[in-house]
């Protein structure tokens, strides 16, 4: 019986250029998907550029760029690598994209406000703030003594010589690795879904362990609801919340009514792949105007961590030139 298929192949960071693990997992996805289609069954293959964070907005700095410009740039180099190894996505988008901005903001809403009890709590926090740059330091731009092996240099989050992981105000002197700086403790609101939550706990057990998943993988996912003892020695119980917000500056998706507070890029970037299938759907509707939506759906995803002026069509469909697609923020009716 024919299927329908969604594949993704993971989002590279738009921070650099093509590298041969890239080109390899599009290779063996793209294979994978001409072989489903020679099948009879018909798939929607896309991916996006994984636009947003302070790595990002940091490397647009010092090119002297907007993020924006930035992360346009390393997308105008991705078609000639990908029509050079024949690979053939339906869509390439953005998750800087309208749709993403939407969906993202949406899902939180939905989350925030739902009338069994919200899952999204606010609380204060300690940051080191770069009292030079003016921002707060995600954890891989703090750098300092390990508080284990006391080797210099290492980042806030881990020692890349006795492999310790920690927190950043565990560092021994730390300092900026943007502005060399002392950074100073300051106190932030930030935004948390609670995936501790009892419903978040019960849907995610649920959900991984009737047979959808590989058993393999199944099997390893079950750790994460148990009680597990972790590389430097602490103890974790089961799923934590997390926090799902990060200060202006920030290159990424502002978070509602909440101004100065963006969403954590690892919020958004998975939203990316029904991001760029939704641009897919409404694009080639408005030129085919097919009954996809009425469809339901089944989900295949590959495993790797990108916009490209266009994007070679595999022949199933007309292809849609991501600069001549037209942008919209209306709801898909596939979800």
């Amino acid at each position: 019986m024919p299927r329908q298929l969604f594949v993704t192949t993971a989002l590279p960071y738009a921070n650099g250029k093509f590298h041969i693990g890239h080109i390899m997992e599009y290779i063996q996805a793209d294979i994978w998907v001409r072989h489903q289609r020679m099948q009879g069954h018909a798939v929607d293959f896309v991916c996006a550029d994984d636009a947003h964070g302070a790595p990002i907005m940091i490397a647009a700095e010092k090119a002297g760029k907007t993020p924006q410009q930035f992360v346009a740039d390393i997308a105008a180099g991705r078609k000639p690598y990908l029509d050079g190894f024949h690979i053939a996505f339906d869509n390439w988008h953005s998750t800087d994209a309208p749709e993403n901005h939407a969906l993202a903001q949406q899902i939180y809403r939905d989350l925030r406000d739902r009338a069994d009890g919200s899952l999204i709590e606010t609380r204060t926090i300690e940051q080191f703030f770069d009292p030079e740059k003016n921002m707060f330091l995600p954890d891989r731009f703090i750098k300092g003594e390990c508080p284990r092996c006391h080797s210099k240099d290492q980042y806030g989050d881990n020692c890349e010589v006795c492999g310790a992981v920690y927190a950043p105000t565990d560092l021994i002197e730390p300092y900026s690795a943007l502005s060399g700086a002392k950074p100073v403790l300051k106190s932030s609101e930030h935004f948390f879904f609670k995936l501790s939550d009892p419903r978040c706990v019960e849907f995610l057990q649920r959900w991984t362990q009737d047979g959808r998943l590989q058993p393999e993988v199944a099997n390893k996912v079950k750790e994460w609801f148990s009680v597990r003892k972790n590389p430097d020695g602490s103890t974790s119980e089961g799923l934590g919340d997390w926090d799902i917000s990060r200060d202006a500056p920030y290159f990424g998706i502002e978070i509602p009514d909440a101004p100065g507070k963006y969403f954590y890029v690892w919020l958004d970037a998975p939203i990316g792949y029904l991001a760029s299938l939704k641009n897919l759907l409404e694009s080639a509707a408005r030129i085919t105007r097919p009954t996809w939506p009425t469809r339901r759906w089944s989900s295949t995803t590959s495993s790797a961590r990108t916009s490209s002026p266009s994007i070679r069509c595999s022949g199933r469909r007309p292809c849609i030139s991501a600069a001549a697609r037209p942008r919209t923020t209306s709801s898909c009716t596939a979800f």
